[in-house]
Formats: structure tokens, sequence, C-alpha cells
């Protein structure tokens, strides 16, 4: 199932800093790992490329930001797919220095708790927080800047539906 990895696109915003010779040069790597808790309490990440997904697999996504350049990065945002065939895992966007967002329409808007609008049987609507499962896109709002050649991680979980 290696389009589950492959369709988990990157993207990045970056504002460079004014100066015309000191610019930041920023690199993403975007890498897929089945996550496998035994019974003792160990984890192990098997990367997706060397295995196939099943239904019920959880898959860690890591995406590791590297600025190569001579000037911090400034507001860094990668972006991350939820793949196709998969469900976000609640919970689980982690990364220093930045906030988790999540978008229900691929990226158009986005907010730190999505909501839905429910109609009920009695014809009324009621707005709800969104189940992680309807996210379609995770984004990481950076506070603060990467360092030159300096890294940061961000990372998320799917599962295989």
């Amino acid at each position: 199932m290696r389009s589950i990895a492959a369709s988990s696109l990157v993207i990045l915003a970056l504002a460079l800093p004014g100066l015309a010779s000191a610019k930041p040069n920023v690199t993403l790597k975007l890498t897929g790992s089945i996550v496998t808790k035994a019974a003792d309490g160990k984890t192990t990440l098997t990367p997706v490329e060397k295995a196939q997904p099943k239904s019920g697999d959880e898959i860690e996504y890591d995406i590791v930001a590297s600025n190569a350049g001579d000037s911090p990065a400034l507001r860094l945002v990668p972006v991350g797919k939820i793949p196709a065939g998969t469900s976000y895992v609640g919970g689980s966007a982690k990364a220093p220095r930045a906030r988790a967002e999540f978008s229900l329409d691929g990226g158009k808007t986005w907010s730190a708790a999505p909501t839905v609008t429910v109609k009920q049987p009695d014809g009324t609507t009621v707005v709800k927080k969104a189940d992680p499962s309807l996210y379609t896109t995770v984004r990481f709002v950076t506070d603060g800047a990467i360092a030159p050649h300096q890294a940061a991680a961000y990372t998320y979980e799917v599962r295989v539906k």
C-alpha cells in the first residue's frame, strides 16, 4: 500500500527575512512508519516502504524541516495530508514550539478544533466538535523560527481503515 506514503504531500509556507544576502534554506523530509506495540509495552516502527499496511494499522508520519541556510526560517507551516483510506488518530499531532490545526476540506479552512453542523431528528441543527476521523489535513503553525543549521520535527498518526 505504497500509495499511503506517496499521497501524503507536505507543503511549506515560508516568509523570508528582508536581507537578500542571508536566506534560510529549508528542506522537508516526510517519512511514514507502521507502529507496532508489543505486549511488553515496546514500540517498533517499520518504514511503510518495507511493509504492507493493513486495516487497523497505525502509521506515524514524521515531517523533519531542516534549515541549511544562514538565517532563521520564520513562520514555517508544514502541512501533512491524511491519506485516502486512513483516518487521523485524535491527539497524535505533536511538535515542539508549534501548534496543530486541522482541516475538514482539504486545507481551505483551518481550526485547532474543527466543528460540524449536525441536523437533529426534530429538524433543528447543532454545532458539534468534528470527529478526528473527518480531518483531511493537519498543519503545524510554528512559534518562533528554525535557526540556521537546525531542524524541527512534526509528527502525526493515522489509522488504516
